[in-house]
């Protein structure tokens, strides 16, 4: 399959490399923050639900969509990997929004 044109998405040991890349430019593969969003762990308007009483999972960003949108792969403890698509980012805490880790 071709790949379309753009820009190369950056990965995890360019972010490292590079200090100056803005919070909220995701890179494939970067481990980021979930916070769920009222229905998240209800099965039946879910496909894929969380496991109930948890607020905040620990992501895969698995697809760079642009201007903060990204696929996640949300590690549940209970269940494996659940997928989130076109996440968005918030430097808040906002359900349903992903954001950085903080690395310190």
């Amino acid at each position: 399959m071709a790949r379309r044109p753009g820009p190369h998405p950056r990965t995890v040991t360019e972010r490292r490399l590079d200090p100056s890349l803005e919070q909220g430019q995701p890179a494939l593969g970067q481990i980021v923050l979930y916070r769920c969003k009222e229905g998240d762990d209800t099965p039946e308007l879910v496909p894929f639900p969380l496991s109930p009483g948890m607020d905040v999972f620990a992501a895969i960003v698995a697809r760079v969509h642009g201007r903060g949108l990204v696929d996640l792969m949300v590690v549940d403890p209970s269940k494996g990997p659940m997928p989130r698509w076109k996440v968005p980012y918030s430097n808040e805490l906002k359900a349903g929004h992903w954001t950085e880790r903080d690395e310190a």
